[in-house]
C-alpha cells in the first residue's frame, strides 16, 4: 500500500442525489468535499439500506433514486481508494488490510498482498453478507464495521481489476510503413546515373604546365561531390523522417486502443459489481422475509403458550384476587417484575376503598373490586401488550389525555377474560 497525501484533490466535490423527506430523516446527505469521512460513508450506507427497505412499500419504489445512490456510493468509495492506493505505479505492491470483525463472525479475514485470488474475493463477500444479516439484531450490528467491510471489498475489487488491466496486451495493429519504406528501398537500390562520370575514373588531362597547376582542373572536379549523392542523402533523410512519423502515429494508435480496452474492462467490472450488489440485496430481502415469517410463527406459538398458562390459572378452584398476579405476559413475566414490585394485591392493600381508583374484574365467576392508580393502569396495559390506542406510544406507559376511563375498561375486560 502506498499512501499519497494530496494525490486525491482536496477540493474534489461529490454531490449526493436529492432525497425524499422520509430518507432525509434517516441521514441528511451533504456535499462531500475532498476525501469522504467515515461518518459520511456510513451515512450513505444507511440511506441506501433505508431506500432498499422502502422499495417494498407500495408507492415508494424509485429505481432512479436507487441507481443515483449506488453511483454516489461508488464515487465516495473510489475517492477513498484513490486517496490510499496508487492507480499508476506497481499496484501489485499494495496490501489491503481488512477491518477487525467481532467475535460472533466466524470468518477470519487476513491481509491481501497484490491482486486478490478468487477465494479471497469470495471470502470477503461472504463476510460482508454474513455481517449484513445482523441488521435484524441491532445490538450485534455496527454500521461502522459494515462500512469498513464494504470499502475493503471495493478496494480488493479495484486491485484485481488493476492487476488484470496491467497484464492484458492490446491487439496488434498493422504497421502502416510499407509506403514509407518504398522510397528508402528505391533510393538504396537505384543504380548510378549512366551519364555521370565516376570520380575515380576521371581522365588525365595533358598540359604543358608544370608543377602544382598541372592538375588544377582535375582537383577542382574531385573536390565537388556528384549531384546524385546529395539527392540520395536528402531522399534518405525524408524517408527516415516519414518512417519516424509513421511509427509515432502507430504508437499513438496503440495507446488509444489500450486506453479503450482498459475503460471497457473497468466498465465491465462496474457492471459486475452492480449485479453483485443487486443479488446481495435480493438475498438479504429474502432472508429478512424468512426471519419475519419465522418471527410471526414464534409470536403465534408464544401467544398459544400464554393462553395455556392463563387457562391453567383459571381452572384452579377457589381463585381470589391473588390469581391476577399469576398471569404472565407474552415474555413469560408476571406483574411482580414491574417497578417497585407492585402487584395487584399490593395495590389493593394501598388504595382499597378509593372510588377514583376502583376497577372490577371477574374471577371464577365472581366480581372483585381492584384498586389501581391511573399511572399503574398504563403500566399494566403496556405490560400485557394491550395499550394500543390508549397509551401515547407502544413503548410508553403514559395514557393519552382523556383515555383513563377507556383504559380501565380495557384492563378489566382483559383480566376478566383470563380468569372469569
Amino acid at each position: 500500500m502506498v499512501d499519497r497525501p494530496g494525490w486525491y484533490p482536496p477540493s474534489q466535490i461529490l454531490s449526493p442525489p436529492e432525497l425524499p423527506i422520509y430518507l432525509k430523516n434517516v441521514y441528511g446527505l451533504q456535499t462531500i468535499i475532498g476525501i469522504p469521512s467515515d461518518g459520511e460513508l456510513t451515512g450513505i450506507h444507511a440511506v441506501i439500506e433505508a431506500a432498499n427497505r422502502a422499495s417494498g412499500i407500495p408507492g415508494l419504489l424509485d429505481p432512479g433514486l436507487n441507481m443515483k445512490l449506488g453511483d454516489h456510493l461508488f464515487s465516495a468509495q473510489m475517492a477513498r481508494y484513490r486517496s490510499k492506493y496508487s492507480l499508476i505505479t506497481f499496484p501489485s505492491d499494495a496490501t489491503y488490510i481488512p477491518p477487525a470483525l467481532p467475535t460472533h463472525i466466524t470468518i477470519n479475514l487476513e491481509p491481501i498482498s497484490g491482486a486478490p485470488s478468487d477465494e479471497e474475493m469470495t471470502k470477503v463477500q461472504d463476510a460482508l453478507h454474513s455481517y449484513q444479516e445482523l441488521r435484524r439484531f441491532p445490538s450485534m450490528f455496527d454500521a461502522h464495521v459494515n462500512m469498513e467491510l464494504s470499502q475493503h471489498l471495493f478496494n480488493i475489487q479495484m486491485g484485481k481489476y488493476m492487476r488484470h488491466a496491467g497484464e492484458s496486451q492490446p491487439n496488434p495493429m498493422p504497421q502502416a510503413t510499407s509506403s514509407a519504406e518504398s522510397p528508402r528501398q528505391t533510393v538504396e537500390q537505384a543504380p548510378a546515373a549512366p551519364n555521370v562520370p565516376e570520380i575515380l575514373e576521371e581522365p588525365t588531362i595533358s598540359t604543358n604546365n608544370a608543377g602544382t597547376g598541372a592538375n588544377a582542373a582535375g582537383d577542382h572536379r574531385a573536390s565537388q561531390p556528384p549531384s546524385h549523392v546529395s539527392a540520395m542523402d536528402s531522399s534518405n533523410e525524408r524517408a527516415t523522417h516519414t518512417v519516424d512519423q509513421s511509427n509515432l502515429a502507430s504508437q499513438s494508435d496503440q495507446q488509444v486502443e489500450r486506453f479503450n480496452q482498459l475503460f471497457e474492462r473497468f466498465h465491465h467490472l462496474i457492471e459486475q459489481s452492480s449485479q453483485n450488489t443487486v443479488k446481495a440485496n435480493e438475498l438479504a430481502e429474502q432472508a429478512n422475509k424468512s426471519w419475519e415469517r419465522f418471527g410471526d410463527v414464534l409470536g403465534n406459538v408464544n401467544r398459544v403458550l400464554v393462553g395455556i398458562q392463563h387457562a391453567l390459572v383459571r381452572n384452579h378452584k377457589g381463585n381470589t384476587i391473588n390469581a391476577l398476579d399469576c398471569l404472565v405476559n407474552e415474555k413469560g413475566m408476571t406483574p411482580a417484575i414491574l417497578d417497585n414490585g407492585y402487584t395487584f394485591r399490593r395495590l389493593l392493600e394501598l388504595f382499597s376503598g378509593d372510588p377514583e381508583r376502583q376497577t372490577q374484574a371477574i374471577i371464577d365467576g365472581a366480581t372483585h373490586n381492584i384498586y389501581i392508580p391511573d399511572v399503574w393502569v398504563g403500566y399494566f396495559l403496556n405490560f400485557y401488550g394491550i395499550g394500543a390506542g390508549l397509551c401515547e406510544s407502544e413503548t410508553t406507559t403514559k395514557l393519552q389525555f382523556g383515555k383513563q376511563k377507556d383504559a380501565r375498561a380495557r384492563l378489566s375486560k382483559y383480566l376478566s377474560s383470563c380468569l372469569g
